[in-house]
């Protein structure tokens, strides 16, 4: 949804022009071919809509691509984590969702940054035009961000649950080690006793903190609810991308 905003923020930008063969200023004659060419510095856009463009709605685009990016190939990293994993290929997989979460994190907090930036607070001396602008773009990119912080929150909180399930089962040697001291491999690891059925949340996380997998394993069925889930968030943040594409798209016939 983003793609149109971004090839625009690309054209606002000034580009490097070769550098032509260069004189003396006081001879006119042609300089030595060793002699380090005078760098072209660029057109000067003193207008703040152009300027927060460059510095800051193109960054704050690219970080919400990315999370795009990102979050459409965890859905198919994730489905072929339930459809097609094994015991040994999962937890390779989950390591992969991990990286990508972590991807997602770092884009979301580019996306803020910019967000945040002082370009979009424009000058005393701004066009009125200009600044309903800024401000219209900001909110709709906070509005992007916030969608997009629901996909982090879904895709960590599955990362996170799937971690604990399997990484708290005790290892081979370590059940071993168990039955030979004479102690319940059942038991919380570090725990004399168990815990008390009294808490809510000790009660429900029991099996994970006992070493012992769900009752349910997760299948196909699954993979499509999931995959569903995920699917309606991306129609979700797609929606207020679309809000923020009708309001950069615009803004940026100002600043060519």
């Amino acid at each position: 949804m983003l793609a149109l905003a971004a090839l625009l923020l690309a054209a606002v930008t000034p580009a490097p022009r070769p550098s032509a063969q260069q004189t003396n200023p006081f001879t006119l004659e042609p300089l030595p071919a060793t002699a380090a060419p005078v760098p072209y510095i660029g057109r000067t856009r003193s207008r703040a809509l152009c300027t927060a463009f460059r510095r800051a709605v193109a960054p704050a685009v690219q970080a919400a691509m990315q999370t795009d990016r990102t979050y459409a190939a965890f859905r198919t990293n994730l489905y072929d984590y339930i459809v097609k994993g094994n015991e040994t290929s999962r937890d390779l997989m989950l390591l992969k969702m991990d990286n990508q979460v972590q991807s997602v994190v770092k884009a979301t907090d580019a996306l803020r940054k910019a967000l945040d930036s002082h370009d979009f607070d424009a000058p005393a001396n701004t066009a009125s035009e200009d600044v309903e602008a800024l401000t219209a773009i900001r909110r709709t990119m906070r509005a992007v961000l916030e969608a997009q912080k629901v996909e982090l929150d879904a895709i960590s909180g599955f990362v996170e649950t799937e971690r604990m399930t399997r990484l708290g089962q005790p290892s081979e040697s370590e059940e071993n080690m168990n039955r030979a001291v004479g102690l319940d491999a059942s038991a919380p690891r570090g725990m004399a006793t168990s815990a008390p059925s009294s808490s809510a949340f000790l009660r429900d996380s029991r099996d994970i903190f006992h070493g012992q997998r769900p009752s349910r394993t997760l299948a196909l069925h699954d993979a499509h609810l999931l995959d569903r889930d995920l699917g309606d968030i991306a129609a979700f943040t797609e929606r207020r991308e679309a809000a923020a594409n009708n309001v950069i798209v615009p803004a940026t016939e100002r600043c060519k």
